[in-house]
């Protein structure tokens, strides 16, 4: 837009200077040539097209110093040459411009043109170059700032989506220590208070025997037995049920993937849809995939693992896979394999779920699958 509007002035300007010429058919022909020139140089996209419309304009320039009626047109052909100018191509435009300097001063001593005109071409052609260079720089310039500015939004971008993340891990970082906090208190309440309830309640077992004779103190013991025991049932199920809520599912897995990373191992990638899983499966899972990594990372070879728990409406399912060229991890010790493999399977087959581990259909690596139903899941509780 704004070369437009610069040689719209540009070609008022040369109309007004060529105001007093004869209008013959060079004139008419100059006018055309020197608008369809300039008109191509803005069209010119690619950089065929933009050598081409260089060439024209040099040519324009040529013509005048031969033909005087192009001189009034010169003007738009040097602006169009003062865009494109390079520090490689400095001394061509330099000589197309001493070339047409000594056109108007010929033109000039042959009175081939009016002095007023001339002199108007001239004023104007250093214009036109000026304001050519100007225009560029300002191009120059909105690209930079358009360049700093999409480089601050990618960077905007990135500081927000690391934020995420920061948030993201300061909020695991504190339901992982939660979730430690509520393990240690209930391992507290069970080491100590329910200790000391079942001491009491043998105490009091052991007092209403020696008062067996003695019908209403045997009674009061009995009673307090009776209290001690209700408690101590209470104190149990509030442990289990603190213990249930610290073992967090999606939080173990992660921990265990995060615990496996390192630099120059395999690329661990997770996805855990379950929520709420009872502390039984989340025990079992955190096993079995505990197991599982390390199977893989020791013997499989393997460049990517991925480790997928999902929650279904009547089961939990894990699944690792990875891409290793050895379809048999620890083939080598067969007897530590057997082991392996026979753990995670007891472990999931004790609470009535399926386990099978072995090389993937279809295409390189090893995969190992377990379901639990939630049913039995939450019976075994």
């Amino acid at each position: 837009m704004n070369r437009l509007f610069d040689k719209s002035i540009v070609l008022a300007c040369c109309i007004a200077a060529a105001t007093g010429l004869a209008v013959d058919a060079r004139l008419v022909a100059a006018f055309c040539l020197g608008v369809i020139a300039t008109s191509l140089a803005e069209l010119a996209q690619k950089e065929r097209t933009s050598r081409t419309s260089e060439a024209a304009s040099y040519a324009y320039i040529i013509a005048a110093v031969f033909v005087p009626p192009f001189v009034p047109f010169a003007p738009l052909a040097l602006y169009d040459i003062a865009r494109r100018v390079r520090r490689e191509r400095v001394w061509v435009a330099l000589g197309i411009g001493v070339a047409f300097v000594f056109a108007l001063v010929a033109d000039l001593r042959a009175d081939a043109l009016a002095a007023r005109t001339l002199l108007l071409t001239a004023i104007l052609s250093v214009a036109a170059t000026l304001l050519s260079l100007r225009t560029a720089q300002l191009e120059r310039e909105q690209q930079r700032m358009r360049r700093i500015r999409d480089e601050l939004q990618e960077r905007a971008l990135a500081l927000e989506a690391r934020n995420r993340d920061l948030a993201d891990r300061q909020d695991y970082e504190v339901e992982l220590a939660t979730l430690a906090e509520r393990a240690r208190i209930a391992r507290e309440i069970h080491d100590s208070v329910g200790h000391q309830l079942t001491r009491a309640s043998l105490q009091t077992e052991a007092l209403r025997v020696v008062h067996a004779d003695e019908p209403r103190v045997a009674a009061d013991f009995a009673d307090v037995k009776h209290t001690v025991d209700e408690a101590l049932q209470l104190v149990r199920a509030s442990v289990h049920a603190l213990n249930d809520t610290a073992a967090d599912l999606s939080v173990q897995l992660e921990c265990i993937v995060e615990g496996a990373c390192s630099d120059g191992g395999p690329q661990i990638e997770i996805e855990v849809l379950a929520e709420h899983a009872p502390a039984n499966i989340t025990n079992c899972f955190a096993a079995v995939l505990r197991e599982a990594l390390s199977n893989t990372i020791r013997h499989a070879h393997a460049k990517t693992i991925t480790v997928r728990c999902m929650e279904h409406p009547s089961f939990y399912q894990l699944i690792v896979t990875d891409d290793g060229a050895d379809a048999t991890p620890a083939s080598s010790s067969n007897v530590a394999e057997g082991m392996g493999l026979g753990s995670m399977r007891e472990r999931v087959e004790a609470l009535g779920g399926t386990f099978t581990a072995g090389p993937r259909a279809g295409a390189g690596g090893w995969r190992v699958f377990a379901t639990v139903p939630k049913q039995q899941g939450d019976e075994a509780r």
